[in-house]
This record gives structure tokens, sequence and C-alpha cells, in this order.
């Protein structure tokens, strides 16, 4: 019945919200309505010039179609997405192009091409784009490059206000500097957010503790998540040797690494007072290692752990062996009752929501119980940022677009992404929803990842994930032997951005 009910009252909310624009009719009840949604958009958009551009169009540079699951669908409607999500950008786009007298308009380009679009526009001093998004470690290199404007001495760029994730407005600056940013107007930023699913089935059928109930008394950890895993990692498919319908107690996969040893209060990269970065995984060394080592026991423990994406792992050769995909595997091994914790993303919940598959879902556990907070990373490779590129026709006019837009997306595009998309249509329980709620709020973001400083596969961003799937813990020399290396690419950004 609680849920019911918050579905009425959300789809009353939406109804309400198509309403927005429409002028007050004698019904009293539709007048106050109107009247409301005035009020409302006059608080939003509080602090933005009363600027009315004429009809000019304004252009978003987003991902396209390169990667289905990672392309951009938060600027314009887009065919394959949910109705719902569409009515909403609509919704959104509207109110800014009535507001400021704008036209919103995209254009498309898989991530290597739009590096190239926004060079060459900078050097040929093109002005085709008003806003770019760009994955956020190519927006960091474009930013080194000096392609974007400085958006902290812009007037109408407030970073105070809440639609801006302060998280990463705070960790991804440098010399107290933001030329990139994410905020309520990225969905991917949300999307690409780590986290762990469980079968709730498996864990009743095994008496098993309440995973939840683990969480909200602060014990959920590392080593209760390798207790649970072991007791039910089995080969129960009839073939000797595991595989990938065997029985797995948590499955995890590569870039996961660096996931958990961050959800465990730890980073790779620290800020000194300046706010200029410093790699905090170098200087503390002695107290990283038994975090690292725990991770490292629990990956590379077969009674417990499958590797999703290891060359070696039984699971991965199993799953791939004829020809099929290790993601699918993995997805399907929690639907079909063979796994009982896995690691993902949020946007991996789509396509587990599409399965008749009683799940729940869990922020990165603890290193240790004294530990404060849960921590989620974000996994940067394909969460989208904005920038204002410094060949912009008009960069004023682009950064009030880009506040408005950011502003209005929190109750329109975020609400329908967050609250129906995933809680509604894909989350089962109401406890759920509030672990998204933790997990959302405690993102993270690290700039070891974000600008791969050490420019391999041993860069500082993938150096724990790569010794965690070798086998070989090989922890203190491993990182004694890409120290030079990561410290000049550290050094030159930090040139950059004096």
């Amino acid at each position: 019945m609680k849920k019911f009910t918050k579905i009425i009252s959300l789809l009353m909310v939406l109804c309400m919200a198509l309403t927005a624009f429409c002028a007050c009719s004698d019904d009293n009840e539709e007048e106050s309505s109107a009247v409301s949604e005035v009020s409302a958009e006059e608080e939003l958009f509080a602090g933005l010039p009363e600027k009315d551009y004429g009809g000019e169009t304004v252009t978003f540079l987003v991902p396209g179609d390169e990667y289905t699951t990672y392309r951009s669908m938060e600027i314009m409607a887009q065919e394959n997405s949910p109705e719902i999500l569409n009515e909403n950008i609509k919704r959104r786009n509207d109110m800014v192009e009535s507001r400021f007298g704008v036209v919103i308009n995209e254009e498309r380009a898989a991530k290597q091409q739009m590096v190239d679009i926004i060079r060459t526009a900078i050097i040929s001093d093109i002005s085709d784009y008003d806003i770019v998004m760009p994955y956020i470690p190519y927006a960091a290199t474009l930013a080194l490059e000096d392609s974007f404007v400085l958006l902290n001495d812009m007037e109408y760029i407030n970073l105070d206000k809440p639609c801006w994730d302060k998280n990463a407005t705070e960790s991804l600056s440098i010399n107290n500097k933001n030329y990139f940013i994410t905020g309520d107007i990225s969905l991917l930023t949300l999307a690409c957010t780590h986290a762990i699913v469980f079968n709730k089935d498996i864990i009743s059928k095994n008496g098993l503790d309440n995973p939840y109930d683990l969480v909200n008394d602060g014990v959920w950890t590392i080593d209760k998540l390798r207790e649970m895993a072991i007791t039910f990692t089995a080969d129960v498919d009839g073939t000797e040797g595991m595989s990938h319908t065997d029985n797995y107690g948590f499955l995890i996969n590569k870039n996961f690494v660096t996931s958990m040893y961050v959800g465990s209060g730890n980073s790779l990269t620290g800020k000194d007072d300046d706010d200029l970065p410093y790699i905090e995984l170098f200087e503390e060394k002695e107290s990283a290692f038994p975090v690292f080592n725990k991770i490292f026991e629990l990956v590379n423990d077969t009674n417990a752990t499958g590797l999703i994406d290891s060359n070696s792992g039984s699971f991965s050769t199993s799953a791939t062996a004829d020809g099929g995909s290790v993601w699918k595997a993995a997805t399907e091994s929690v639907a079909n009752g063979n796994a009982l914790f896995r690691a993902m993303a949020i946007i991996d919940i789509i396509d587990l929501g599409e399965y008749d598959c009683n799940f729940g879902i869990l922020p990165v556990p603890k290193y240790s119980q004294d530990q404060d907070n849960y921590h989620s990373l974000v996994s940067t490779m394909y969460a989208t940022s904005a920038a204002i590129p410094k060949t912009a026709k008009d960069k004023e006019m682009s950064s009030v677009i880009l506040q408005a837009m950011c502003e209005a997306s929190t109750k329109t595009t975020k609400e329908a992404y967050f609250e129906i998309i995933l809680k509604l249509r894909k989350i089962r329980d109401d406890e759920s929803e509030a672990m998204l709620d933790k997990i959302f709020n405690e993102r993270v973001y690290d700039l070891g990842i974000v600008f791969n400083w050490g420019g391999t596969d041993n860069s500082i961003g993938y150096i724990l994930n790569n010794i965690a799937f070798s086998g070989q813990q090989t922890f203190t020399s491993s990182l004694e032997t890409i120290e030079t290396l990561v410290e000049a690419d550290l050094q030159k950004t930090l040139e950059a951005f004096e």
C-alpha cells in the first residue's frame, strides 16, 4: 500500500507539471495550480538575469550513441528513452526556453570525436557550440589544453546551488578552479555511481543476515560481505570445476577494486590547504596496505568471489567460451539465483530490472565498523560533465542557460530518472530506496582516476585494480614502480592550473 501511494503521488505531481505554462482558467483549482507553478519558476531561477535572447539557439555537444548504455539522454528526448523521462526533458526545456527566449538544441558525437570537435573549434575559432558535455576524463584533458572558460569567474554560474554536486565541485577543482562541473543536469553521473546488488531470495532461503539491517547498523563491512559470500559459493552445475553457471557469493569486476578502496574512506589523491592535489596513496602507504590487503584477499578468495572480467577467472572464461558476454552472464547470475552479491554501477539496475528477480541494492561496504560513513565512487569514465568552450559565441548566455538547465533538472529529469525509473519501476522495496539515497548522498570523485596520472594501465587510477586481479600481492613494489611517472604527470597538471 505504501508503494502504491507513492506511485499515485508522483503521478499527480507529474500531471500538475504538464500545466505549468497553461493560462489560468476560471476554475479556482486550476488558477491556484498555475499561480503555484509561476511562483516555483520564479524561485527556481532566482539569481539569474531578466534576459530575453530573442530566439537564439543554444547548442549542447553531448555524447552520442557510441555506447548504448552510456549515451546522452539528458538534453533532448531520445527515441529509446522512457516516455516519462522524455516528458520531463520537454517540460524542463520549455521552462528554460520560455523564461530566457532561447531554443535548446543538441549535437551528438562519439567520445574521441567530441574531443577532436572541441579542439578544432578552439584552434579555428568556431563558435558552433555553446555548452559541451564530455565524459569527465576527456573534460580533464581538454581543460589542460585551456579549452574551457573558468566557471568560477562566470557571474551567473552559482556552484553553491544544490543542483550542482558539491562533492564533485570540491573534488574536481584544482587550485580552486573549476573548468568542468557536474550535477543534476547529468543523469550519467547518477548512473555511473558504484554500488552492490544482492538477491533477496538467497538471503531468506539461507537464513543470512538482512543486508539492510547491516547497513543501517553500521556493520556492513568487507569482512561481513566475505563471510556471507563464502556460505553460498559452491560448484552446483554438475560439471567439475567452477563456471559461470555455478553459485558465487560475490561477483566483482576489475575497476570495482578501487571503488572498495575508496569505500573504505581512503583516497588515491588528497588536497592540501591551497586546493592542490597530491598522491595520498604514496604518502600513506603503510596505513593503505592493510586496507588494500583485505580487499586483495577477498578478490582472490575463490571460496567467496568470482571475477567477472578476468582473463584467467573461471567465471569469465566459461561465460565467454561460447561467445557470451560476461556482463550479461553476471546479471543473469543474480537474476537466476546463482549470485548472492554483485558489484555494479547504478545503470546496471536497468538491465537487472527486466528480469523477474527479487533484488536489493547496497552501498559499497566499509573497511571496518569504526568507519563513520559509507562512500560510493563515481566511475567517471562515462559520467558526463558540463563546460563552456572558450569559443562560445556568447559566454554569458552559455553560463545563464547552463545554470538554468541544471536548476530546472532537479525536479524534472533527475526526479524522473531517480524516483520513477530506478525506484518505482526497477527497485522492488522501500529499503532499497533508502539505500539509493545513502549512495547518492556520499558520492566520491577522485582526481587520480579523472586525470589518470601515469598514463598507462599502471597509472594511479588503475594500479590497485591491476594488482588485485593479477593474484600477486605486489602493493609496495608496484607503487614504487609507477611513483616517478605519476608524480611527473601530476606536476604538469599543477603547472597547467597555475
